[in-house]
């Protein structure tokens, strides 16, 4: 039976991002508490302990807040959708989807009945549409960035700091898509308007930083990444209280950035960094602290602790099965993290059937042209060469050099894994052309990527 290089498998694995999405809800503001001051008071403790990473906290003072100003407006009233959005995120920072979208749709509601308030409709859109990318609901989660966009522009003007969240959302949507250039774009005017109107120093300005950083991560732009979350993070570790769910993210997504550069022992350093904040923020099943056990099961897999990355990957999936179902693409991630670690204690018939459902996850989520889906499509790969199923190893293959190809150009050193491998494979099934044209395209990408960095 061929040996597999696992080495050329950690490659094709996913780090899983954890998303900044919960720290990007604009909190309403309209409510000042001025004829109501025991709900007001409250709504404003309540956003001041979001803002200080005290989730529970806002929760609690939120539904108290909600409960008071029901008692003195109308169910329909300015004031109750403020409590309502506010809650709602609370409520999504901890996890709870389902009814923090239920509270949103309220609130959005009332604000279609008051006319006027379009800007305050247009940020619990922006919040909605957070959610709803957690949820894998793509295509709506789009729908109603872009008009939350279209709104804040029309009100407010095109540069100013209201549009920012809306912005940096739609700029994520698009990075989870894997569609970077536009991905780039949205966080690129984000990051320059926060740093025009609050300074390089301003927590806010570190969170765009750290969403355009980590756009720059998966396209595979490293420095220009490394750089914009370390500033991010020592401007947070400034700025913020020292467990803030905020720096779990960033070090978390630094993190992956030492791992795809095989320094997993400051990787490693950084992840369980995160890992202790979430738990002490969080809780101890949350999806923030599931992007945590899944790339820890990444890094021990690549350290070759196989038993132990099987470990890691099943709490993972065990933790987002639990909030996200069966279908959600980080169950794809865990998923595949799992086969690739069974797949190291050559437990192929397991492994084959969890890359599959990886597979089809990531397809039905992502459609059938993204970088997911091309990993998992290597590691299928790598997986039918075991088992000298060289033909469906070479269709595996040219499929995710073809999604690779689209989705990071002909020259990105992305490519160069997947082309020796398939050349490899190639040499195994005796078509020494076809490897000669694979090996020299791959040499080729490495010498431009080396002149031309």
């Amino acid at each position: 039976m061929t040996h597999v290089t696992l080495d050329k498998l950690v490659k094709q694995s996913i780090f899983r991002a954890a998303e900044l999405g919960s720290a990007l809800v604009l909190i309403s503001a309209l409510a000042s508490g001025a004829n109501s001051p025991e709900w007001g008071q409250r709504k404003e403790a309540g956003r001041k302990a979001f803002e200080l990473g005290r989730y529970g906290e806002a929760e609690a003072l939120g539904r108290e807040a909600l409960r008071l100003v029901q008692i003195t407006y109308p169910v329909d009233s300015p004031e109750v959708a403020g409590c309502l959005n506010d809650l709602g995120i609370a409520e999504s920072a901890l996890g709870k989807f389902s009814d923090a979208e239920d509270l949103y749709r309220r609130a959005v509601r009332i604000w279609e009945k008051n006319p006027g308030r379009e800007a305050s409709e247009a940020r619990v859109l922006s919040n909605l549409s957070v959610l709803l990318v957690s949820e894998a609901r793509y295509p709506e989660a789009e729908v109603l960035a872009r008009r939350s966009l279209e709104i804040h522009e029309a009100v407010v003007g095109a540069g100013h700091p209201d549009t920012v969240p809306a912005l940096i959302n739609l700029g994520q949507l698009y990075e989870t898509e894997g569609r970077f250039g536009e991905a780039e774009t949205f966080l690129r005017r984000a990051a320059e308007i926060r740093q025009q109107t609050l300074g390089e120093n301003h927590p806010e300005t570190a969170l765009a930083f750290a969403a355009l950083g980590q756009a720059y991560s998966r396209a595979g732009k490293t420095e220009q990444a490394m750089d914009l979350l370390q500033r991010a993070l020592r401007v947070n570790e400034k700025t913020l209280p020292p467990n803030h769910p905020r720096t779990a993210v960033i070090l978390n997504n630094l993190s992956g950035i030492y791992s795809r550069q095989r320094n997993y022992k400051e990787a490693e350093q950084l992840l369980r960094r995160a890992m202790d904040i979430w738990e002490k923020s969080l809780g101890h099943s949350h999806p923030d602290l599931a992007s945590g056990f899944s790339n820890l099961a990444t890094i021990n897999f690549a350290r070759h602790h196989y038993k132990q990355a099987e470990q890691y990957g099943r709490r993972a999936l065990e933790i987002d099965r639990s909030y996200f179902g069966p279908n959600n693409p980080a169950v794809a991630i865990d998923l595949g993290n799992v086969a690739a670690a069974l797949f190291a204690e050559k437990n192929y018939r397991e492994s084959e059937l969890l890359f599959q459902e990886a597979l089809a996850i990531s397809e039905k989520s992502h459609g059938a042209q993204h970088p997911d889906v091309a990993d998992t499509l290597s590691n299928l790969a790598e997986l039918y060469v075991v088992e000298s199923r060289y033909g469906e190893a070479a269709a595996a293959y040219k499929r995710s050099i073809a999604i690779r190809e689209g989705v990071f150009g002909k020259t990105n050193p992305r490519l160069i894994a997947n082309l020796r491998a398939y050349a490899k494979l190639m040499r195994k099934m005796e078509d020494y052309a076809e490897a000669e044209k694979a090996d020299v395209r791959a040499l080729g990408i490495e010498v431009r990527n080396s002149l031309h960095p």
